[in-house]
């Protein structure tokens, strides 16, 4: 695993009744994970995310998936999954299968992208995590950052081969890794569309944004731009390297894969909001989301 050090969890451990998912225990379903050479039939290697499995790996994998991220909450087991989730991920790595490495990549992204300051008012256990669990935790978190870096510069025309919709699921999730997590949940919660806005001046409130279908629509985006300012184009600007400026290269990569819909929306994400009330100015919206959702 290289430079990055992190141990799993010993199965006869007593934290994994203390920290559990959304339906309880992971444990069992950890373990089907850890098998030495797993079999996945070929049609089950897959990011239909209405895939029925049949195979012991993929069920198992399918409902860690669902327990750690089940409604977009944070749930305490993930403290012991994620290191388990990066020993599996770096079999298919070493395996060089693509599709299982971003399946595996795009759970554990959304997995982190829940460990966020709107769902902390939530997690009263987080103090109370053994220290050499949370720096496993933490490490594991890295591991992921790293492959997920590696996937958007050195491995971005692979991504063509998936359509447009989907690449812009994988970015937004691999976001919470290489950008910042808030922003990767607040996409994902909000399914790239909801865009709910806050003034932190006045008592202005509206949560009624849906961009895929307002930008679209001429009347109702004269209004939608009295409200929010996009963000200059910036398409042609990314170095293909560079991943410090999350809106230059995820308009980019998206710019790539076709998706022209969403580099627009994403613009509006990261543009600036006018307080019709009292005209104060924000920005990015993204970040004005967030305080929509934890104040609205």
């Amino acid at each position: 695993m290289g430079k990055y050090n992190f141990e799993t969890a010993d199965f006869n451990s007593e934290l994994w009744e203390q920290l559990r998912g959304a339906y309880g225990n992971i444990q069992e379903d950890i373990a089907p994970l850890m098998v030495d050479n797993p079999e996945v039939p070929e049609d089950e290697k897959t990011l239909n995310p209405y895939m029925s499995y049949k195979s012991d790996y993929m069920i198992a994998f399918d409902n860690v998936c669902n327990q750690l991220w089940h409604q977009m909450s944070f749930y305490d087991a993930s403290y012991i999954a994620m290191p388990y989730l990066a020993k599996a991920f770096n079999y298919w790595y070493e395996k060089n299968d693509f599709i299982m490495q971003v399946l595996f990549l795009i759970n554990a992204g959304i997995i982190v992208s829940t460990d966020n300051k709107y769902n902390d008012i939530y997690n009263n256990i987080k103090d109370t995590i053994p220290e050499n669990i949370m720096e496993s935790y933490n490490q594991s978190i890295l591991f992921f950052k790293e492959k997920a870096e590696e996937l958007l510069t050195n491995k971005l025309d692979m991504l063509k081969q998936f359509k447009p919709d989907t690449v812009s699921y994988i970015c937004i999730s691999l976001l919470a890794f290489v950008g910042k997590r808030e922003h990767s949940f607040i996409l994902l919660l909000e399914n790239f569309s909801q865009c709910p806005v806050i003034c932190g001046n006045c008592d202005f409130f509206l949560e009624d944004i849906d961009l895929d279908n307002d930008i679209e629509d001429q009347e109702i985006s004269e209004e939608l731009n009295s409200l929010i300012t996009p963000a200059p184009s910036v398409i042609g600007e990314w170095d293909r390297k560079s991943l410090d400026n999350t809106y230059i290269w995820l308009s980019n990569v998206l710019h790539i894969a076709g998706s022209c819909h969403d580099v627009k929306k994403l613009s509006y994400f990261y543009g600036t909001f006018t307080c019709p009330g009292c005209g104060t100015k924000s920005s990015p919206v993204i970040d004005v989301c967030m305080k929509a959702l934890m104040e609205g």
